[in-house]
């Protein structure tokens, strides 16, 4: 097995002072490191503020949170305040996406990650460059016991101030300082934004020199990234930078600094790599074992191993996905969800240079919550789900990378028969869009035989089939926002609407948006959108009445519950009081579906499986949607007993209870509540109870009795992906409307059956019965046909440059005939040099298909493939197939004849 490294060692520096509390030769492990940083900060005035999810909470203009500080960023432009103007924190960070992503560097040295610890201090309008500079060089001299001797020191280009604070107060040498950067000209060195807009200012980075022994260095000599490696960065918050590029100073000036833990643990373990750290250890251990190797490793020997590089990068990427799957991130195919499938993806890949055939990483996510588990108890709470979500995505993967596999090889092996040293942009794009493999999993394939992609191709066929199927941009009401205008200080984040739906209120703080306004209000009845339930809608009306305007949403945002009006009467002018109402009808009915949905999640765990978990849910006034984890289809039955168990519980009328202010050990262990996966909790929850149906740790409002609901009706079952099933249904009025609607559409089948309802069954069963004689009927004649007219296509058949050019239409129904016709010619060609095209209307749109016998394609490289996307354009279509046998269908059926028409001419080209 895998020995475990000696713990971080603190070297010895200067001695310390004798009321010193710290041992110089005491170990110290990264969880010391973390407490040690907080207390450091905490003693001098900063408050200790929980890290954020590294999913970031209504902010678009972010995938992940990738610093310390996104979620102080309306507290930096000052849209908000807080009763401290000091922080300090441990920051959970992603960098795999955006301006800050390090994605495709990990594995290629030993510095970067896609997931990692920012140690982090605060300023807000407080202190300034000197103390923030003070502080950092006093933790690394006199608590991490760094020598000063190997420290070295970058600032932007023109900060005289830094220089001086430096080398007059620090004592830096003046060569150990090198200036860096300039925005004037694009170089943003020493300068740093957490994205294209929002916070920035110049930066001092303090670097740290890996490798003494070399001899000395100095920045004149030039940087050297392998040797003097950064370890902390101080920014110094002055701007706020808009759309077009602006800086436009903010209100105050703040402080921003970021020690990365995995470097500080790095240097602190005298190595040169962050994976050569206790930090991984762990998961290369859990690899070993699941590799079935239980041989003792010497670290030296592996870390210097030929494929360590497969292990680092899958240490790295099943942190990241863990750790984003436990902040309620899930798999999909676009924003933060592909990023995600894409990193899980690149990791399989690395496991499979290993060893692995099946999926492992749900396995060694179980040691990263275990690790890391007593730092961020949101592990813990739902890690057993992350597990899942991620042993279904694997499987998904595995499913079809073999056979991916196999299609790169094919593709790559005809690339280099070709003479090619690029894959095409096709290729590429059908590796992905069919067997999921994302494009810089090919490049790096690609890589590896010395090869090339298409990018430009690829990109383009990737962004139409993008548009064909991309939904509404949930961000798109966001165009034209404005800046926040104040117009009273104080809090808007106050929610009193649980027990009334209308209040006296003011506006705190508002600004323009392409539909209206956003306002946040002293205290709001409106619940904001969360945990699935949208967010309340209704009215905000002025003092005299002559104001109105209409809530359309309420949703949660960093700087508080964020109202979204338009002006229904009157002239919009926000200060003085407002009565703010809640549409009571809207709530009501929302409030129905999501006690539905509590009673949905226990009959499915009882009557189907106690292993099955929410993973996701819509809570709509006019419908519910609930996605949980299952591996197959519910039957017929199942749903039948689900929508009856729900049903019950509603005749029953049981009393729905809240429990505020519980302790949320209390709310787990003793009265056994369910926490959903995804959902964020504090250390006290709110337990809704249906006594002995269902306990579920929930924010969202909720009928007072069952029987509020009045009927519950399942209207869908269906996949929403691997491992991942979905019910939709509805409630009270929506659930009668629909049984009624049901009603009266098999009423209306029993009459275009000339039947009665009680005997619709047996009158349709006949029906379809007689369906399949007469279609088996029609086949036979149809098969009959296509061997009369293969032989009079033979008899009429063009030939160019000796080869046999049939090109025609035929009469077929379905493509099964038409391929029918093309099989017997296929027969009757036998080993002749031939091809065939083949076109026919089949439901208003134009279906080809092209035959190249194996002796044509053998002697003059002809391929049906190539053929047929020459034709299949004069029918707005496109196809693909095999060498010999390829398809098209097209929406212009009119077009067929000219399709016909250039197939000689395109037999002439691929001759040529």
């Amino acid at each position: 097995m895998l020995p475990m490294p000696r713990p971080i060692s603190r070297r010895r520096g200067p001695a310390l002072s004798s009321n010193s509390p710290y041992d110089v030769d005491a170990m110290m492990t990264p969880n010391e490191l973390r407490s040690r940083f907080l207390a450091f900060f905490e003693k001098h005035d900063h408050r200790v503020v929980a890290s954020s999810p590294v999913v970031p909470q209504a902010d678009p203009t972010l995938l992940f949170t990738n610093a310390g500080m996104n979620q102080f960023k309306d507290l930096l432009l000052g849209n908000e305040t807080r009763d401290y103007t000091r922080a300090a924190s441990v920051q959970k960070c992603v960098r795999a996406g955006g301006k800050h992503n390090d994605l495709d560097e990990v594995g290629k040295d030993g510095r970067h990650l896609t997931f990692f610890e920012m140690l982090g201090n605060w300023s807000f309008g407080d202190y300034y460059k000197r103390e923030s500079i003070k502080w950092a060089w006093d933790f690394l001299l006199n608590e991490l016991k760094l020598d000063k001797d190997r420290l070295y020191v970058t600032i932007y280009k023109d900060d005289d101030e830094c220089f001086d604070i430096w080398t007059r107060e620090m004592d830096v040498a003046p060569e150990r300082v090198l200036r860096l950067g300039d925005i004037e000209e694009g170089d943003e060195e020493n300068f740093w934004s957490m994205g294209p807009t929002g916070p920035c200012g110049p930066c001092t980075e303090i670097h740290y020199d890996l490798h003494p022994e070399q001899g000395p260095f100095t920045f004149q000599e030039g940087y050297d990234d392998d040797r003097i490696n950064e370890i902390w960065n101080l920014v110094f918050m002055e701007f706020n930078r808009d759309e077009d590029g602006t800086l436009n100073p903010l209100p105050m000036k703040s402080v921003d600094t970021g020690l990365g833990l995995d470097r500080a643990a790095m240097v602190l373990a005298e190595r040169d790599n962050v994976f050569h750290t206790e930090l991984f250890t762990p998961i290369f251990k859990t690899l070993f074992e699941l590799l079935g190797d239980d041989v003792e490793r010497d670290l030296e020997v592996f870390y210097k191993a030929e494929n360590f590089s497969d292990y680092a990068v899958i240490a790295d990427h099943v942190r990241t996905v863990t750790f984003a799957i436990c902040d309620g991130a899930k798999f999909a195919n676009d924003g933060r969800g592909y990023v995600l499938r894409r990193i899980l993806r690149r990791a399989v890949r690395h496991g499979r240079n290993l060893g692995f055939k099946g999926p492992f990483l749900h396995k060694v996510a179980a040691t990263v919550v275990e690790a890391y588990g007593e730092v961020y108890p949101e592990l813990r709470a739902t890690g057993q789900e992350a597990g899942e979500l991620i042993r279904l995505e694997e499987e998904r993967f595995f499913r079809n990378l073999e056979r991916g596999l196999e299609l790169f090889e094919d593709a790559a092996a005809r690339a280099d028969a070709e003479d090619q040293k690029t894959l095409s942009g096709d290729e590429v794009f059908q590796l992905h869009a069919t067997f999921g493999f994302p494009p810089d999993l090919t490049e790096i394939m690609a890589e590896e035989r010395g090869m090339s992609i298409d990018w430009e191709g690829y990109e383009a066929l990737w962004k139409e089939h993008q548009e064909t199927s991309r939904g509404k941009d949930m961000y798109a009401d966001a165009a034209g926002v404005g800046d926040w205008v104040t117009v009273e200080e104080g809090s808007a984040d106050t929610f009193i609407g649980y027990g009334a739906l209308e209040a006296t209120t003011t506006v705190r703080k508002m600004r323009k948006i392409a539909t209206g306004y956003e306002l946040l209000l002293a205290q709001t009845p409106f619940y904001a959108e969360s945990g699935g339930q949208v967010g309340d809608r209704g009215q905000l009306i002025g003092k005299d009445g002559d104001l109105v305007l209409k809530v359309e949403d309420t949703q949660k945002a960093p700087i508080g519950i964020v109202h979204r009006v338009s002006v229904v009467k009157g002239e919009p002018d926000f200060k003085g009081e407002f009565k703010a109402v809640v549409d009571t009808r809207h709530r009501q009915k929302t409030a129905a579906n999501h006690t539905a949905t509590h009673l949905l999640h226990a009959a499915l765990r009882d009557e189907v499986d106690s292993a099955i978990f929410q993973a996701g849910s819509l809570v709509a006034p006019d419908r519910l949607r609930f996605d949980f984890s299952y591996g197959k289809p519910l039957t017929p039955e199942e749903l039948r007993r689900i929508e009856a168990r729900v049903n019950r519980q509603i005749r029953e009328h049981h009393k729905v209870t809240c429990h505020t202010g519980v302790d949320r050990d209390t709310a787990v262990d003793e009265m056994g509540a369910m926490a959903i996966f995804g959902e964020k909790y504090g250390d006290t929850v709110r337990v809704v109870e249906i006594p002995g149906e269902s306990v579920e740790l929930c924010g969202g409002t909720h009928v007072a009795n069952t029987g509020d609901i009045g009927l519950f009706r399942i209207t869908s079952e269906s996949s929403v992906a691997a491992g991942i099933r979905r019910i939709e249904a509805l409630t009270e009025e929506g659930a009668l409307e629909a049984f009624q609607n049901e009603r009266a559409q098999l009423q209306k089948l029993a009459e275009l059956f000339k039947s009665d309802v009680a005997n619709l069954n047996d009158r349709a069963r006949a029906i379809l019965e007689d369906r399949s004689r007469l279609e088996r009927e029609v086949d036979s004649l149809s098969q009959k046909l296509a061997n009369r007219g293969a032989d009079a296509l033979l008899d009429d058949a063009a030939e160019i440059d000796g080869l046999k050019v049939i090109a025609t239409s035929v009469a077929a129904g379905t493509r099964d005939q038409l391929m029918a016709y093309a099989d017997n010619l296929r027969e009757k060609l036998g080993q002749a040099e031939a091809v065939v095209l083949l076109a026919s209307e089949i439901d208003e749109k134009a279906a080809l298909i092209c035959v190249v016998t194996d002796a044509a394609f053998k002697a003059r490289k002809v391929k049906a493939g190539d053929l047929i996307n020459r034709v299949s354009s004069h029918v707005d279509g496109r196809g693909g197939g095999r060498p010999t046998l390829a398809q098209a269908g097209g929406q212009n059926p009119a077009g067929i004849p000219a399709a016909v028409e250039a197939f000689a001419d395109a037999v002439r080209d691929a001759l040529s």
